[in-house]
């Protein structure tokens, strides 16, 4: 059954790649050169920032609907006197058409979805049993979001991913000052993912870098 889910996933983010890849080539006829000009935005993750987890990342506008994201996170914190641990690094990559900016004023801004790719590496202990992942663990789906404009250079973007997790991980438990496995998990998931608040920042000034198309 999972691995059909899988199979099933692979086919159906395939087939969304190909219609936003050729949804975005026909958007990108422009009236000017301002019009398709490349955006940069820097983001990051609020509810990661909020759990204790850095996340940074950087995402780039090309044309007037389509852009690439690239964001990754770290942390590395802990409290061995109460064996206590919250560890956790890896990125993601997504794709993204978007379809709410109806007549092209800003870039980035509105309705999108798009398709991601994501890994990760994790080792949580919160006091009496971890798990820790084996090798590192893949993630592919599909994303639906929408940008909020807050002002001429800040958006608010809300999100959420569905998708296919896979990975192994063990449990363990601190025993006599070592740490000793009480299991081995093939981790298989499909459903939600995650869920994104993040702060958009489009650095520069007047012209330079503006998602503003009418500049």
């Amino acid at each position: 059954m999972i691995k059909s889910a899988y199979s099933s996933l692979i086919h159906i983010a395939a087939v969304a790649l190909l219609l936003f890849c050729a949804l975005a080539a026909n958007g990108q006829e422009c009236e000017s050169c301002d019009d398709c000009r490349p955006v940069l935005a820097v983001r990051t993750n609020l509810l990661h920032d909020a759990a204790l987890t850095p996340d940074l990342g950087l995402e780039l506008g090309i044309g007037q609907r389509f852009s690439v994201v690239g964001q990754g996170l770290w942390a590395w914190w802990s409290k061995s006197s109460r064996n206590r641990f919250w560890r956790i690094y890896g990125g993601s990559g997504e794709l993204r058409w978007w379809f709410g900016n109806k007549h092209g004023l800003r870039a980035m801004a509105g309705h999108h979805a798009g398709v991601y790719f994501s890994v990760h590496s994790f080792d949580f202990e919160l006091g009496g049993k971890g798990w820790q992942s084996v090798k590192p663990v893949y993630g592919l789906g599909i994303a639906y979001g929408y940008s909020l404009p807050l002002n001429e250079r800040l958006n608010l973007d809300f999100g959420l991913r569905l998708g296919y997790v896979a990975g192994k991980m063990v449990e363990y438990e601190p025993q006599c000052g070592t740490y000793v496995c009480t299991g081995r998990v093939a981790h298989r998931y499909v459903g939600p993912t995650a869920i994104e608040v993040s702060l958009v920042w489009f650095p520069g000034s007047g012209r330079h870098n503006s998602p503003l198309r009418t500049l």
